[in-house]
């Protein structure tokens, strides 16, 4: 009897024939993989959002923590700036002010060793920058660094080279420039005011008309009182 062909259903269309494959084993298979893709996909898809998920997570929380720091230390700045502080300044060097006590005999112990203060002219009310040095002998010399005649302010030159140098003077000890005219007063020497009035640090070198304004200083104990100006 010759074998009849298979009636086709016109709603259910034929399966390829892969060549060399039986009709059975590829349904199976083609049967049996697409299972298998249906439950693997999911898995990998879902696995996949998650990664993304959680990057995405991330970043938001790191730029949300940067933004808010930037956003706190711009408002830190502006209170700052609208108080009138400068972080990263740090306060001026305090000198002590005279007339009154400007410091101790420890502070300046050696010879030749010296300190800043500021002195309160009484009658002006004016203040201006002083020094007070301890000389050889044991005793103390305030002078004023300000010019007695001028604008220029007075330095204590303990750099002997310098003095050579820039003012013209070999010396063995420290003297007082004036580095506008480059003169040169003597610590150990007394020289006239314009009032052939004697004091300490004599013209040795320059122009000057007369040595620095004397500052009275008194030692109470240990205590260095800046006591008047000449």
């Amino acid at each position: 009897m010759a074998e009849q062909e298979p009636k086709l259903d016109p709603f259910k269309p034929a399966q390829p024939q892969i060549p060399g494959v039986p009709k059975n084993s590829a349904s199976a298979s083609g049967n049996n993989g697409g299972l298998q893709e249906l439950f693997r996909q999911p898995q990998i898809l879902l696995g996949t959002l998650g990664v993304l998920a959680f990057l995405i997570g991330g970043s938001v929380w790191w730029w949300s923590r940067a933004s808010a720091k930037s956003t706190s230390d711009s408002d830190s700045a502006r209170a700052n700036l609208s108080a009138g502080v400068t972080p990263a300044s740090a306060p001026p060097p305090t000198v002590p002010v005279g007339p009154g006590v400007i410091g101790t005999t420890d502070e300046v112990s050696k010879i030749w060793s010296s300190k800043r203060f500021d002195f309160t002219d009484p009658d002006t009310k004016l203040v201006f920058p002083a020094m007070v040095v301890h000389l050889p002998r044991g005793g103390y010399w305030g002078f004023s660094l300000r010019e007695p005649f001028g604008g220029c302010r007075l330095e204590y030159v303990t750099d002997l080279a310098r003095l050579k140098n820039y003012y013209g003077v070999e010396s063995d000890h420290p003297m007082v420039g004036d580095p506008c005219d480059a003169s040169v007063f003597d610590l150990l020497k007394y020289g006239p005011t314009r009032d052939n009035v004697v004091v300490r640090g004599a013209i040795v070198h320059g122009t000057a008309l007369r040595p620095p304004i004397a500052i009275e200083i008194k030692i109470d104990g240990n205590r260095i009182v800046a006591a008047r100006r000449e």
